[in-house]
This record gives structure tokens, C-alpha cells and sequence, in this order.
């Protein structure tokens, strides 16, 4: 072959070959200051570019131009919430590497290719180990592109799961007025790690309970996710609520909740009405109030991505506290979050590779869409937009994790002395404008297996007759 033909060869193969929708930066590969074109004023090719962000570095209010193109959007118009005067942002690692287990990585290599979507979005094929989906191998111009970044969403790296206290800050009034919710809860997982309670029925369980203030105490749920939904998005979920005031367990009306359930635990205020469940049950409209699933709490921490149509938009550096150090309730329950109540700024925040992908939803009678920033290494959700069916803005919010791995006094798994670990979901500030928002804590979970008893709790509804 000659010379000319081989580079038109070349040249074919090479636009033939799919274009990867992200590239992975290296560990540490901070970004340098940006350059202006200057023609002969412009620096020589050996002169040392110093870095945009340096480890260590804090960032105070002034100094916040810096993050407006290493944030999206909706977050930097509404700085005003998220940042503030005194905050002490630390700027973290460039691009570090958050190991999974060994073995959820291995699945994930030895399963590649097994899973498949249709032209629904559903999954098929997926057998519960590892990602459905090998990032590397998705292409930029792949129709289903965005969805399979959502379903790896789904399917992170958890762990077991999660479980312990929580602590709700619901913010009114630019954060002049907030009421405080507090409780445990729990997300368990049926597969995925080494010694899990498979169940064909069900894809993970979660649950929790209030315990004040007053309003709320008492007011305790289960849920359980069945595997049969990845595969059929009109699928519900099994969901139980124990009313304190009538002493009873009520099994919530049948409802594609979009993650992890959370009932509507402010009692009192809903108006009377009846409803009827599906086996002829009739309760009343206060019943119906607190069973509802509301999008406070939990939110985005688990997605359906059947429920969406979803879209890959583009690959992005961002800021996001995936592994702050600072610490809130139950440990110090008296960290500030800004005159406004909302901001997790005084924290540790790096820099990070994020797929951004928007996803339409499909129900009508939902929101009509969201934009999620995923991180592309851990596949954890740094950040989330939901827009009405109107386009307009219904929430704005932000994700702050912990890594396990760090914390040497985070229970380890029985023989497992690698230094892998799981993005604990520690905190969570969404912003539903006109002054209002909220707020989670919970920075002490935990991700171990659960001991026999405790699981055999989680995945019943027996304790709920006790209010637990």
C-alpha cells in the first residue's frame, strides 16, 4: 500500500471510530490560569502557566469569580444562596481517584457488555455487579448515550447502602425563619456486594422514622424498590407508613416514586377528603397527606432513568464537595450554613469531571425535566436542576459527599483492608426560590453490611406496628 493510501486508510478508520464522551483528566491535573492570545507579549513556551486552583487554597467571597465557569449555571445566578461572606471554601484535589471495592470493579470489567437497553430506556441484562455500563466505552454520538450514563448513576458504587441519623433544615424567608425535622433512615441494597440478601423481588429497601419535632415524631416508613422496575417503568413501588395518631400502618397509594420514598411528615394542615385504594379501602384525605412521597430529603440520591428521556448535553469541570471534612449533625449540630441556612461552601470542594446529562420525563403529571452533573469517575451526583413542564426552574441543588475510605474509623468490611470506600451521601442544599429551600444533614452513616438482625429488620414491615 502506498504512502497516500494508507493515510486515507487511516483517515477512514479514524472517522469511523466513535468519539468517547468523556475523557478522564489525570489524578491531580490542576487547570492553568487562562492566557489571553497576546501575539509577541505572550508568554514563552517554557514559562511555568501557574494552576487556576492549587490544593489548599481557600477561596472567599471575594475571590468567587474564579468558580463561575467551574459551576453550572443555575448554582452561580444563585451564588447569593449557596455562597457568602466568611465562608471558608477550601479548594480540594484535582481530579482524585475514589477507588471502588475490588470486586465491584471486577464485575463491572467481567460483565461488560452484558447489559442492554431498549428503545424504552429500560434495562436489560444487568446482573446486579459492577456498573451496567463501562464508561469508557460510551460514545458521545451513541442515541442512548445519556442513558447509559444515568443508569451507571443508578448503579454506583454503594456499598451496602447506607444507614443512620438525619436532620432536615427547612428554610423560609431568605433563611430568617427554619424549622428543624430530625430522624434516621436507611437505604439497603439486595445485590452488588459480597454476602448481599438477594432477592428476586426486590432491588434494595429503604426505610426511617422521625423523632421531632413533635409534628413529625412518630411517623415512620418502608419501602421497597422491585428489580422488575428497571425493566418496567410503570412498575411501583411497595411502600408502608405508620400513622402515629391512628396507631396503624397504611400502605401508601400506588406511585412511581422516582427514588427513594420520603412521606409527607407535616401532619395537621392537609385538607379532608377520601380516597379509595386499589383493594376498595377507603381513608381519609390526612391519611392520603402523609403517605403522599414528597421531594424533600432524599431527592436525587436515587433516579429511575426509565422515567426519563434522557440526553447526553456534554462533558464539564466543575467544583462539588464529593469529599468535604467539615462536619454537621448528629456530630455538630450546630454548623453554620450561611446567613441564608443553605450553603455548603465552608467545606472542602474539588475539582471534578462531570457527564451532564438532561433528562425529559416522561410522566406528564410530573416535573418535566432535570439537568444532573454526574461525576464521571465515581459516578456520584454532584449537582441537579429540575425544570417544570414550562421550562421554568422548580429546584436548584447541590450534593456534598464523604469517602469512606478516609475515615479510619469508618467500619470496615470483615477482611477487606484496601484502601477503597464508598461517597456517603453526608448533605444535600436544594433551593425552590422565593426565599425558600431546603436542607439535609446526615454525616455519620454508614456503609458496612448490616448484622443479621438489623437486616432482617430493614426488609420487613413487622417493626412498624412498633412505630420503628
Amino acid at each position: 500500500m502506498t504512502p497516500l493510501l494508507r493515510g486515507l486508510a487511516a483517515l477512514v478508520a479514524l472517522a469511523a471510530a466513535p468519539a468517547l464522551a468523556v475523557e478522564l483528566p489525570p489524578e491531580g491535573a490542576c487547570p492553568p490560569y487562562h492566557l489571553p492570545d497576546a501575539g509577541d507579549a505572550a508568554p514563552a513556551g517554557g514559562d511555568v502557566v501557574p494552576p487556576l486552583f492549587r490544593p489548599g487554597d481557600l477561596l472567599p467571597l471575594d475571590r468567587l469569580e474564579r468558580l463561575s465557569g467551574y459551576l453550572p449555571p443555575e448554582i452561580w445566578e444563585r451564588r447569593d444562596v449557596f455562597f457568602f461572606e466568611g465562608q471558608q471554601l477550601e479548594v480540594g484535589p484535582c481530579h482524585r481517584i475514589y477507588p471502588a471495592a475490588p470486586f465491584f470493579e471486577e464485575a463491572t470489567e467481567r460483565d461488560a457488555g452484558k447489559a442492554h437497553l431498549d428503545e424504552d430506556g429500560n434495562l436489560h441484562g444487568y446482573t446486579g455487579e459492577g456498573l451496567p455500563f463501562d464508561w469508557r466505552d460510551i460514545a458521545d454520538d451513541a442515541p442512548d448515550a445519556g442513558a447509559r450514563w444515568a443508569w451507571n448513576m443508578r448503579y454506583r458504587y454503594q456499598g451496602s447502602g447506607y444507614r443512620g441519623k438525619f436532620r432536615l433544615l427547612h428554610v423560609a424567608r431568605r433563611g430568617r425563619k427554619i424549622d428543624r425535622y430530625e430522624g434516621s433512615f436507611y437505604m439497603f441494597p439486595m445485590y452488588g456486594y459480597p454476602g448481599a440478601r438477594r432477592n428476586t423481588n426486590a432491588s434494595f429497601w429503604a426505610g426511617g422514622a422521625f423523632t421531632s419535632p413533635s409534628a413529625a415524631r412518630g411517623v415512620a416508613w418502608r419501602q421497597l424498590h422491585p428489580e422488575a422496575t428497571d425493566r418496567d417503568a410503570g412498575r411501583s413501588d411497595e411502600v408502608w407508613v405508620w400513622i402515629p395518631d391512628e396507631r396503624k400502618v397504611r400502605r401508601a397509594p400506588p406511585t412511581a416514586i422516582d427514588g427513594i420514598y420520603m412521606p409527607t411528615y407535616i401532619r395537621g394542615n392537609a385538607p379532608m377528603s377520601r380516597a379509595v385504594l386499589p383493594d376498595g379501602t377507603e381513608i381519609p384525605g390526612e391519611t392520603i397527606a402523609t403517605t403522599e412521597h414528597t421531594r424533600i430529603g432524599f431527592t436525587g440520591l436515587i433516579l429511575r432513568p426509565n422515567q426519563y428521556r434522557w440526553e447526553f448535553l456534554r462533558s464539564q469541570d466543575v467544583l462539588a464537595p464529593i469529599n468535604g471534612k467539615a462536619i454537621g449533625y448528629p456530630g455538630d449540630p450546630d454548623r453554620s450554613y450561611g446567613p441564608r441556612g443553605q450553603s455548603l461552601a465552608s467545606d472542602r470542594w474539588d475539582l471534578r469531571r462531570a457527564a451532564v446529562l438532561r433528562g425529559v420525563v416522561r410522566d406528564p403529571n410530573q416535573i418535566g425535566s432535570v439537568v444532573v452533573y454526574v461525576d464521571v469517575q465515581t459516578q456520584q451526583p454532584l449537582y441537579m436542576i429540575a425544570r417544570r413542564r414550562n421550562r421554568r426552574i422548580f429546584e436548584v441543588g447541590a450534593f456534598s459527599g464523604r469517602f469512606s475510605g478516609d475515615d479510619a474509623l469508618h467500619p470496615h468490611w470483615v477482611g477487606g483492608k484496601e484502601r477503597f470506600g464508598v461517597i456517603l451521601p453526608a448533605a444535600a442544599s436544594f433551593y425552590t426560590g422565593r426565599g425558600l429551600g431546603w436542607l439535609r444533614e446526615s454525616f455519620e452513616l454508614r456503609s458496612d453490611p448490616p448484622e443479621e438482625g438489623e437486616a432482617r429488620d430493614m426488609t420487613t414491615v413487622i417493626k412498624l406496628q412498633r412505630g420503628r
